[in-house]
């Protein structure tokens, strides 16, 4: 059962996340979705085209909230494999992706039959802006209030409050 509503909340995505939905009336329509498919979906929220929130090899789905004023860009991938929080006034920049579940890799087994690892989950602290085509990758716990993440930075460990980052991996380079 898990695996069906999985493919039929896909299929929601890839519908709704076509461009024409990226008008302002029909907006709403994606954000409503969203809401029926998060529950926990703040107000004034701006979500773009070609988002998905995705649960990867029939894992149950964690929790995800999204706080008010969110900002998600164009292509953005998120897996929901362990919680989500993404407060308030966070803008996440096209093609972010980020991962919360890793395969474990010791032994010569085909990957397939690896065991899959969930992290703690991930919070975005208030304010914080996810630069263009960065990866957050799954060790990663907190990305700090205010933070910002450059443009194309792999996140490997968590990002203090108010902290610059960028790089791969990523590396403060100052305070904001």
């Amino acid at each position: 059962m898990q695996l069906v509503l999985e493919m039929i909340r896909r299929v929601f995505q890839i519908f709704l996340g076509i461009w024409i939905f990226d008008c302002p009336g029909l907006m709403k329509l994606r954000n409503l979705m969203y809401i029926i498919m998060l529950k926990k979906f703040g107000k004034n929220n701006v979500l773009s085209s070609k988002i998905r929130f995705y649960v990867p090899h029939g894992l149950k789905k964690a929790e995800v909230v999204v706080g008010s004023f969110v900002r998600i860009s164009e292509n953005v991938t998120i897996d929901c494999s362990s919680k989500i929080v993404i407060e308030d006034n966070v803008w996440i920049s096209e093609n972010v992706s980020v991962l919360n579940h890793e395969h474990m890799i010791e032994g010569r087994e085909w990957k397939k039959s690896k065991a899959i690892e969930l992290t703690e989950g991930l919070v975005i602290g208030e304010d914080a802006w996810i630069g263009a085509n960065s990866i957050i990758l799954p060790k990663v716990k907190y990305i700090g209030k205010g933070a910002i993440i450059g443009a194309g930075s792999i996140v490997t460990k968590d990002v203090e409050d108010y902290a610059v980052v960028a790089g791969n991996p990523a590396k403060t380079i100052g305070q904001r």
